[in-house]
């Protein structure tokens, strides 16, 4: 009884500090006259006035539409509300599900010299058999990489299932052409290592996408029946990705009835979701995070945190403490904006703030995308984040 007390009253304190709280981020209010009157006389003006007459009524719809997600989206990611063409949400879909149509290899691009290096290579892909690791594509298509920016560079990248191209590469001193055809192909976005001579497991996860709370869960069972007790997860790098699906993973380490996630909207007010099984209570646990774990991956270490499942090391989390959802129009596009608010399970939102380690760990971005690439006792020697991590989990 006195624990249902507790937690009656925990629930309350949140509530009652929501009702008073403010908004995560301001939406400019700077105009205090009604919008409607004004906006369609600059319109006039415009089309009346402007110098070229191609500018269309249509074309200032658009652009306003533009300029509402905007306004509504968190200022250090104003493109967070989206507006999606059917062919472009496709796109989406697969990406969420790990499936992406590409040449089959990730890469970071260097402006300073104008190449793109190879950082990692799809398994099953054509680039598998073609390219290698810390290769340099210095053009596509013909076309120098040098002076482009990194959008550009993702343009020449894009393209249809079955489209090839051309990629002078350079691999150390020689020069060669390599030809790809781009294909439908699921990203590896979970993978266990069994850390050598030790009760240890090494789990990156790489996207939160459909499906792998499952995936990791089977993962999960095998290495308890191989006697692994403690485990280090990985989401550094990691943007996010489905909601259901970072519940369902920090779920798996909860104790029924424990708070995995708080959210707020404006129709459904405060909810709580659950811990609803005792499933992998007993491991130990180290969770790694960086400046690009965010929202889904957020759920996981915030809730692991909350309830002493887990500690963290690294360097503080991205910060996407927001939820949004997609709608369908009746042109079949489909707009996104957000529609909720998140809070660890003590109540705190992450929302531009991010979540703070335990162990604060600053390793760089360059030193992160090559020992990536390293087998798991390279990677021991030279990863910081993942022998601090082993270190204190055998402590």
């Amino acid at each position: 009884m006195k624990i249902r007390i507790a937690v009656f009253f925990l629930n309350f304190a949140f509530l009652a500090s929501f009702a008073q709280q403010k908004p995560l981020f301001n939406v400019d209010k700077k105009y205090s006259e009604t919008g409607e009157e004004t906006f369609k006389e600059i319109r006039s003006l415009i089309l009346d006035n402007y110098y070229y007459d191609g500018l269309t009524e249509d074309d200032l719809y658009w652009a306003s539409i533009d300029g509402m997600l905007r306004h509504i989206s968190p200022p250090e990611k104003p493109d967070l509300a989206q507006l999606w063409t059917d062919e472009e949400y496709e796109k989406i879909l697969n990406s969420l599900k790990g499936v992406k149509v590409s040449l089959g290899f990730g890469s970071s691009f260097n402006s300073n010299d104008g190449s793109l290096t190879i950082t990692s290579l799809t398994e099953g892909s054509e680039a598998e058999q073609k390219l290698k690791i810390q290769d340099r594509i210095v053009r596509i298509d013909g076309e120098v990489l040098r002076g482009k920016s990194i959008s550009e560079v993702n343009r020449l990248l894009d393209g249809e299932t079955g489209q090839s191209s051309t990629l002078k590469v350079v691999r150390d001193i020689s020069i060669f052409d390599v030809v790809l055809t781009r294909d439908t192909l699921k990203n590896k976005n979970l993978i266990i290592t069994k850390i050598p001579n030790r009760n240890v497991a090494f789990i990156e996860i790489k996207s939160v996408s459909l499906g792998i709370a499952k995936e990791l869960e089977e993962g999960l069972i095998k290495l308890r029946n191989e006697s692994v007790s403690a485990l280090i997860i990985d989401f550094r790098n990691n943007l996010g990705g489905v909601l259901n699906e970072g519940i369902n993973i920090a779920r798996l380490f909860m104790n029924k009835g424990d708070i995995v996630l708080r959210t707020q909207a404006r129709s459904k007010g405060v909810q709580n979701f659950i811990g609803n099984e005792n499933k992998f209570t007993n491991f130990k646990i180290s969770l790694l995070a960086n400046e690009n774990s965010a929202s889904a991956s957020e759920i996981v270490i915030g809730a692991l945190k909350d309830h002493n499942r887990a500690f963290v090391v690294g360097k503080k989390t991205f910060g996407k403490g927001v939820i949004e959802n997609t709608y369908t129009l009746e042109n079949d596009y489909r707009v996104k904006f957000i529609t909720n608010a998140m809070y660890t399970p003590k109540g705190v939102s992450w929302q531009s703030t991010g979540l703070l380690p335990d162990y604060f760990i600053d390793q760089s971005q360059a030193n992160y995308k090559t020992v990536v690439q390293l087998p798991i006792e390279e990677r021991l020697q030279k990863d910081l984040h993942l022998s601090t991590a082993l270190k204190l989990l055998q402590n």
